[in-house]
């Protein structure tokens, strides 16, 4: 973990769980066919298949990930399509991009608001 990181936020980024694995596409598909794990490819391609703001409640799955690539390339095209769903937050189109950061926050809230609820 970065040491600011980990200071700015109080110690609370030790709490969001976090994995380092080889291959995360196979890791991925594991996840999917062993615990039910709905994975999103966050992307800024206009023509992903879900838009944040358009995602209503109970369309995002209760077990889920979201994958983020780094600001200055993103995710690599095979990546992003070994995930089940390419998300992308809708920007004014006078914004190119969000901080990586930013970007994580914006989707990670906005997904646990949208997620299936169980009864």
């Amino acid at each position: 973990f970065y040491r600011r990181c980990v200071i700015v936020s109080m110690g609370h980024a030790l709490t969001v769980p976090s994995v380092r694995v080889r291959d995360l596409s196979s890791t991925l598909k594991s996840l999917r066919e062993s615990f039910e794990v709905v994975s999103y490819a966050a992307v800024i391609d206009k023509d992903a298949d879900m838009v944040l703001e358009e995602t209503k409640r109970g369309q995002i799955a209760q077990n889920w990930c979201c994958v983020l690539g780094n600001e200055g390339n993103g995710l690599t095209k095979g990546l992003a399509l070994s995930c089940d769903h390419r998300l992308r937050i809708d920007m004014s189109e006078e914004v190119d991009s969000l901080s990586v950061g930013i970007a994580a926050g914006i989707l990670m809230h906005g997904m646990q608001e949208r997620e299936q609820k169980i009864n």
